[in-house]
């Protein structure tokens, strides 16, 4: 095992840990509970940023990490979203969204590896998402003078440009999808 692979696991870890740190401390049964959810929202973060960082440099990539990495992402991302909808902090709305967007990705990225042998990389509308997306949920969670209603709309933003990145995407499985399939009937 390399170790962008080893930090990968180590997020998929991490999420557990987060929603137990969130929970007690949403609960009052564990002191600065959330901000230690914070903390591992961040440190997941930034080793998500060093894996990649790893993985490309050394030229470590690998299949696990191709799968396992956005999926150690995206479950520590919905649980901060489910976390705080949960606790009353942001609109169930957002959560819904979110889930639906990484149900079609999911299902999008999992029909071009399965059919066309294509893996997904990430875009630059994703990565803005994620980066916009990452900096309000540790405001939230830092600073509870935030209502609400404020969160809702900081959220709110994140899922325009999470909306943008979806079609995006949409357009590059149409792309992928149209130019195998043209492929294919040249072939025969």
């Amino acid at each position: 095992m390399n170790l962008p692979n080893f930090l990968t696991i180590a997020r998929l870890f991490m999420v557990p840990c987060f929603v137990f740190c969130y929970v007690q401390g949403s609960n009052g049964t564990l002191e600065y509970g959330i901000y230690f959810a914070a903390v591992l929202f961040i440190v997941a973060a930034l080793t998500d940023i060093l894996d990649g960082y790893i993985a490309r440099k050394y030229n470590q990539i690998t299949d696990f990490g191709k799968l396992a990495d956005p999926l150690a992402d995206k479950m520590m991302q919905l649980a901060a979203i489910a976390c705080l909808t949960f606790y009353g902090r942001i609109a169930l709305w957002i959560l819904i969204v979110y889930v639906v967007k990484e149900l079609l990705l999911i299902i999008g990225g999992a029909r071009l590896l399965k059919v066309f042998k294509y893996v997904v990389y990430s875009k630059w509308s994703g990565k803005v998402a994620t980066v916009l997306l990452f900096i309000c949920i540790v405001a939230i969670m830092i600073f509870p003078e935030i209502s609400a209603s404020q969160a809702s709309w900081m959220m709110g933003v994140c899922v325009f440009f999470t909306l943008i990145a979806l079609f995006n995407y949409m357009k590059m499985y149409a792309n992928v999808k149209e130019s195998r399939q043209h492929k294919n009937e040249n072939k025969e």
